[in-house]
C-alpha cells in the first residue's frame, strides 16, 4: 500500500527548511538526494485533501526529490520536491507502514517541522528589517518570535 501525503507548506527558503530540520530531533537533511524512500509502488489506494496525488503530484514522480529528509528509526523518508504549481518546494512522504512513524512523531502534516520552518522564516525577515530578534516559550507552551526595532 502507498499513502503518499502532501504537507500543506510551500517552502521558498531552503536554508530555513534546513535549519528547521537541524532543530528537530531525529531528522537529518540530505542535500541533493534525488530519491526518497517510500513504499515504491503507487497503488491508487489513498485519496483526499492530504493525498499528494490529489494535490497535483504525479504518481510516476513519487520517490523522486530535489533533497530528502531522513527520519531516524523509520524506513521511509520525506521528499523535498518541486511544487507542481511551480513556486517553491513541497514536502511529501508515504504515510503507510513505516511512514506512520513519521506522522506519529512530527504530526500528520509535519506540524513540528512546519512550525520550526515558520519561526526561522519570521526571524530572518525581522532581522532583514533591522529588528533584534529573540524567541521565548509563552505560558501555553508555544514558541513566540519577538522583534524589537534597533
Amino acid at each position: 500500500m502507498s499513502h503518499v501525503s502532501n504537507v500543506e507548506l510551500t517552502v521558498n527558503d531552503l536554508d530555513a527548511l534546513q535549519y528547521a530540520v537541524a532543530q528537530t530531533d531525529g531528522l537529518t537533511w540530505c542535500e541533493g538526494q534525488k530519491n526518497y524512500q517510500w513504499y515504491g509502488k503507487w497503488m491508487n489506494d489513498f485519496h483526499g485533501s492530504a493525498a499528494a496525488v490529489d494535490n497535483g503530484f504525479d504518481p510516476s514522480d513519487f520517490g523522486k526529490s530535489e533533497h530528502a529528509i531522513k527520519v531516524e528509526g523509520a524506513e521511509y523518508e520525506i521528499g523535498v520536491v518541486k511544487n507542481p504549481t511551480g513556486d517553491g518546494y513541497r514536502l511529501i512522504y508515504d504515510n503507510y507502514a513505516s511512514g506512520k512513524q513519521i506522522a506519529e512523531r512530527y504530526g500528520a502534516g509535519l506540524e513540528t517541522v512546519k512550525n520550526s520552518y515558520a519561526e526561522r522564516v519570521a526571524v530572518k525577515q525581522l532581522q532583514r528589517k533591522g529588528y533584534r530578534v529573540s524567541t521565548r516559550v509563552n505560558a501555553q507552551g508555544q514558541r513566540q518570535v519577538i522583534g524589537v526595532k534597533s
